[in-house]
């Protein structure tokens, strides 16, 4: 590990890197930041829309038939 470490040392100073391979270092070393970052974060409860209890989307969860009056079939 030391002897790889001395290697990058050594290349860094001689600047044998070429521009492709920094920008790729450093494209590499922020994704790996922002995915890290994501798996640390507190898990948080992931709500789309917003609750607010207005109802306008007719009826979901219940019998349609319950709500039909069969005054109105007239």
């Amino acid at each position: 590990m030391k002897e790889k470490m001395n290697e990058v040392m050594e290349k860094l100073t001689d600047q044998e890197y070429s521009t492709t391979e920094i920008i790729l270092t450093i494209l590499v070393a922020f994704l790996s930041g922002m995915v890290l970052g994501i798996m640390c974060s507190p898990k948080k409860h992931v709500v789309i829309g917003s609750n607010n209890g207005s109802n306008n989307g007719g009826c979901c969860d219940c019998d349609c038939d319950e709500d039909f009056d069969e005054d109105d079939e007239e």
